[in-house]
């Protein structure tokens, strides 16, 4: 395909880490919007940010606010219709509502900045029951001289702040179950990283059927695409066992391998000195799942802009061809 067989090797060995990229992210995304994973993400995030561990207090009046969750009945039931996602300075007006700072003296505030807009925010702000949180709002009224504005954009980024914290823990949370995932499909469809490098370098002919198998090249949006994505991924990895790549069980023999001599043992009975390979290529396809679809997608398009024909017009408009 590319004249080298380094070449070759590596692309179908790229092109099963798609696949399972793929089939993954779908799942993750699945698994995600099926159970609102983020919504409950944000949920404890917020409950963690104002202090409020039982969700009786003000993060169920935030969540009440319709500028945090304008979907919902309100306070007839907060949680219903509850959002994956808030806008920082939406957030920051609903605090200053909720708290009473948006309601300070106004007469006071249209002096601002001034003793008297600290003085009127310092008296609402007194009224705030969480000591923390008292304190964080305090500061922030004395650093901004009773502006109103500068009090909010501070609570804006303040909430920000947080919310990339979550962010974090989200992610770390979304790669273990990437993790976990690839690992098992990679077992039970037998995504070995070893095995496709191996059969590739001795028959480097089965890399020219990848040309005819089509898969996704983005993760899924939503939980109807991600559906038809796996559908998709999967149909491709069929395909793609009865072409002869090597990927799947071989037939009749499922959860078997071969030792030395070429017999077939069952998992659980063959020795560690064959039992080895499967599982380091399997953890070595879960471990790729983890850079995502879009990245495997990418290195699969730089090595075929490595053919020797040179960029295409359209990767020259696109700014791609420096990497060919």
């Amino acid at each position: 395909m590319f004249g080298s067989i380094i070449l070759d090797v590596a692309a179908g060995v790229i092109f099963g880490f798609l696949a399972i990229s793929l089939f993954t992210s779908a799942a993750v995304e699945a698994i995600n919007s099926l159970f609102n994973v983020r919504v409950k993400t944000l949920k404890t995030g917020i409950m963690a940010l104002v202090n409020d561990p039982n969700f009786s207090g003000l993060a169920k009046e935030l969540y009440a606010h319709a500028l945090v969750n304008p979907l919902g009945p309100g306070g007839a039931d907060p949680l219903k219709n509850a959002p994956a996602y808030i806008d920082k300075m939406q957030f920051a007006e609903a605090l200053l509502d909720v708290t009473g700072l948006s309601a300070a003296d106004p007469a006071a505030a249209a002096q601002a900045p001034g003793p008297q807009a600290v003085a009127a925010l310092k008296g609402q702000i007194a009224n705030i029951a969480d000591p923390q949180l008292r304190q964080l709002i305090q500061g922030i009224v004395n650093r901004s001289d009773g502006n109103l504005q500068k009090v909010k954009q501070d609570l804006a980024n303040w909430f920000d702040n947080g919310m990339d914290r979550l962010s974090g823990r989200f992610k770390r949370q979304t790669q273990v179950m990437t993790f976990s995932i690839a690992l098992l499909m990679a077992f039970l469809i037998n995504v070995d990283a070893l095995r496709i490098g191996t059969l590739l370098s001795g028959q480097p002919a089965l890399i020219e059927k990848l040309k005819l198998t089509s898969i996704p090249s983005s993760p899924p949006a939503n939980v109807d695409e991600a559906v038809r994505s796996g559908e998709e991924v999967m149909a491709a990895i069929d395909k793609m066992a009865q072409d002869g790549f090597p990927v799947g069980w071989a037939p009749g023999h499922f959860l078997d391998i071969q030792d030395e001599k070429g017999n077939w043992n069952p998992l659980w009975e063959a020795p560690f000195s064959v039992l080895y390979r499967p599982l380091l290529g399997w953890f070595i396809t879960a471990v790729a799942a983890l850079f995502g679809a879009p990245f495997w997608f990418d290195a699969l398009q730089s090595i075929v802009r490595l053919k020797g024909a040179g960029p295409s017009p359209a990767e020259k408009a696109d700014n791609r061809a420096a990497s060919s």
